[in-house]
């Protein structure tokens, strides 16, 4: 097929499930155990004399992981949108000609509004968190 996406409707439809999987269960898991695990704060440097030394360390390290759990729930989104996507594609292309154009026209319509999506989720403010 010269010039055409050719899809493995089985293929992608078995992506979608799992990212989706990944993008419910993963991601949400490894978020929950992050928050778990600093739900209490910053916890360095609590049995010693407050310094400003101390203190710049602890805010910084309380901002890193703030960004880290907003990175991991933009990730989440975004496998979230690529995921559908592909099933999506799975869905609608199983039974339909690849080779014409509409079809064509309409797969590369869908992966670029996702990724667009996908990226939008993932784009970071100026402080390093998601936007």
């Amino acid at each position: 097929m010269a010039g055409g996406v050719q899809i493995d409707t089985d293929g992608v439809g078995d992506f979608g499930t799992g990212m989706q999987k990944q993008a419910t269960n993963g991601f949400a898991d490894i978020a929950g155990r992050g928050a778990d695990l600093h739900r209490q704060g910053v916890g360095f440097g609590s049995r010693m004399t407050p310094s400003d030394i101390v203190t710049q360390a602890k805010v910084r390290y309380a901002e890193a992981l703030a960004h880290a759990e907003a990175n991991l729930r933009a990730y989440q989104t975004a496998a979230g949108i690529l995921a559908e996507v592909a099933e999506q594609i799975a869905q609608q292309f199983s039974t339909v000609d690849l080779n014409s154009k509409q079809a064509q026209q309409q797969v590369e319509y869908l992966m670029a509004t996702a990724t667009a999506a996908a990226n939008r989720a993932l784009t970071l403010d100026p402080d390093g968190g998601p936007a």
